[in-house]
């Protein structure tokens, strides 16, 4: 009886534990990848987190912005979640200097992350000296997809400058192909239209736009014809374009039903959910650029400020599962993205993957998106609001266009 009663404690003792075990690495993760591809890669983290003895509480939020402002409110009510998708930079920052972010600097120092990192992304994840974000990927956003059959139907061909582009538009138009699919969202009218800003203005020019917020740079002759480039491609985007999601227009130049798409690589995500190679029927390549160019996008999972200690090392597990080579080859594989450590790479990666890999060897190549890497809040909303102000109002000559985007910005600084 006492043998039987000690084992049944030895039974309760051990549960305990591995409830105890569980419960210190429970963690509730909030983001926005919720359409198919982004799913499928987050499954690779999810499958990682789960095989290192953690429990993964799944909190999706339909689009970035909504996730943010949920992250946000739940901190200022006092339920934050263990971890949540976040854009590193300045928009983090602004949270960190609430003292409503915490820091998995033990496992960064552990990994070494600041020998495996670009300075700039290592930088970007960190405040006051420490790590307050787990970068997952790069993303690159001045990419051109193509559909090649369409382009193959019109007889033109992939365009290397912008005239050559406008110049297949119009044929591809009057083969009966929309020449370019876009969602009519702002910032989807922003990726194309920074696509123009590099392509036309070139590396420097970029970099003193958004690195600067130079005026000069915004009022030269070379911003003017970024405008005047941009209203030129009005024309060449269908009548259903407002308000349509990202990956319903990826879907459009899947179908051939448009000819080319300028968007982040993560599209490459649906087309591997949708049994398509990138770089095949659906091809892969810079936007058309002055001189190469990679506008940089970095996901990242950031973690609340927390006291408990099972809360702790639930932050401490996924920073480490995020940042394990083999959960970045995976990851990256099904999300379209690169692994962010530089010491990563994998031949299975497909050709665009390759080519984004390349480019970035030079470290001239590396900007910052203005979108959600390099520019405060309210500065980059505010440039979200010009931009699409301008797309959307024709009769908005490129004169007007620059002069509000100029505007614009010094009001939000």
């Amino acid at each position: 009886m006492r043998a039987l009663k000690t084992s049944a404690n030895l039974v309760v003792t051990l549960l305990l534990g591995v409830s105890s075990v569980a419960q210190a690495q429970t963690a509730e993760v909030l983001h926005w990848w919720t359409s198919g591809g982004e799913s499928a890669a987050l499954d690779k983290v999810r499958a990682a987190y789960a095989a290192k003895g953690g429990t993964w509480k799944d909190t999706p939020v339909a689009g970035g912005s909504n996730a943010r402002a949920a992250v946000v409110n739940r901190m200022i009510g006092g339920k934050p979640p263990t971890a949540f998708m976040f854009s590193i930079g300045k928009q983090l920052d602004e949270l960190a200097e609430q003292g409503l972010v915490g820091d998995v600097n033990d496992a960064a120092t552990a990994g070494k992350w600041d020998a495996v990192l670009p300075p700039l992304i290592a930088k970007a994840s960190k405040y006051d000296g420490k790590y307050i974000a787990a970068p997952v990927n790069i993303h690159g956003e001045n990419w051109m997809f193509y559909n090649a059959a369409a382009l193959k139907k019109a007889k033109v061909e992939v365009p290397k400058t912008w005239p050559e582009l406008i110049t297949a538009a119009k044929t591809l138009k009057a083969a009966g192909i929309t020449p370019i699919a876009l969602g009519g969202e702002p910032w989807q009218e922003r990726i194309l239209f920074n696509s123009v800003l590099l392509g036309v203005g070139g590396r420097d020019h970029y970099s003193k736009v958004y690195g600067q917020l130079d005026e000069a740079a915004m009022k030269s002759d070379t911003m003017l014809e970024v405008f005047k480039t941009v209203a030129a491609l009005r024309e060449f985007v269908d009548e259903g374009s407002p308000g349509r999601k990202w990956n319903i227009a990826a879907n459009m130049v899947m179908k051939g039903s448009a000819a080319f798409y300028f968007m982040g690589d993560w599209a490459k995500g649906e087309l591997v959910a949708a049994g398509i190679e990138p770089g095949t029927t659906v091809g892969c390549a810079l936007a058309p650029a002055k001189d190469k160019g990679y506008i940089m996008t970095v996901d990242a999972f950031a973690f609340a400020k927390v006291k408990d200690k099972a809360s702790l090392d639930a932050q401490k597990l996924m920073a480490n599962v995020i940042m394990d080579p083999a959960v970045q080859i995976a990851f990256n594989k099904r999300k379209g993205s690169i692994p962010v450590r530089t010491d990563v790479t994998d031949p299975s990666f497909d050709v665009c993957a390759k080519l984004a890999q390349e480019t970035l060897k030079d470290p001239k190549t590396q900007l910052a998106s203005s979108g959600l890497f390099g520019l405060p809040s309210a500065v980059s909303g505010a440039i979200d609001d010009a931009i699409s102000n301008y797309w959307n109002n024709r009769s908005m000559t490129p004169e007007q266009g620059r002069a509000l985007f100029i505007k614009t910005i010094a009001g939000a600084k």
